[in-house]
């Protein structure tokens, strides 16, 4: 199994999931896409003599600055907001398009689109007293059956 993680994006950076406006992050992204692949060996030749995938996995692990009742009827799995209440769990687990928008560690714009994500995981929401409530969220994509893509990051180089 491989696995990398990378910040890849720096400093703060706006969040779009599904058609709501998420505002800001606290920090940096970081995306961790991971491959299992299944090695395939033959009785003459000790050694694997080739690699195949047999599964790979993109998630977005990031720190919503904004503590809404929004943002963490996004990131808390199977929540749902009605009005001013937020009912945590009993249904069913959101689904939509992530949009993120902020630099390089060069400072040209990058945007991170995943096709299809849910959010995944627990999430912790600490309230202290004058103390900014971050909502960590980490976010999975789901691969797009068409095509076999997860999304797109894409940099300006202007």
């Amino acid at each position: 199994m491989a696995s990398a993680s990378k910040n890849v994006l720096v400093g703060v950076c706006s969040v779009k999931f599904d058609t709501t406006e998420l505002g800001w992050t606290s920090d940096g992204v970081v995306i961790t896409a991971r491959t299992d692949t299944f090695n395939i060996k033959v009785e003459e030749i000790s050694g694997t003599i080739r690699r195949e995938i047999i599964d790979q996995a993109v998630a977005v692990t990031l720190n919503m600055a904004e503590g809404t009742l929004i943002n963490m009827s996004q990131a808390i799995p199977g929540s749902s907001l009605a009005g001013q209440t937020l009912t945590l769990g009993g249904s069913a687990l959101q689904i939509g398009k992530l949009v993120l928008v902020g630099k390089t560690p060069d400072g040209f714009a990058r945007t991170i689109t995943l096709t299809e994500v849910n959010p995944i995981g627990e999430v912790g929401i600490p309230y202290r007293k004058a103390a900014i409530s971050i909502v960590p969220v980490t976010f999975e994509a789901n691969v797009i059956t068409a095509d076999g893509t997860f999304g797109t990051i894409v940099d300006s180089t202007v």
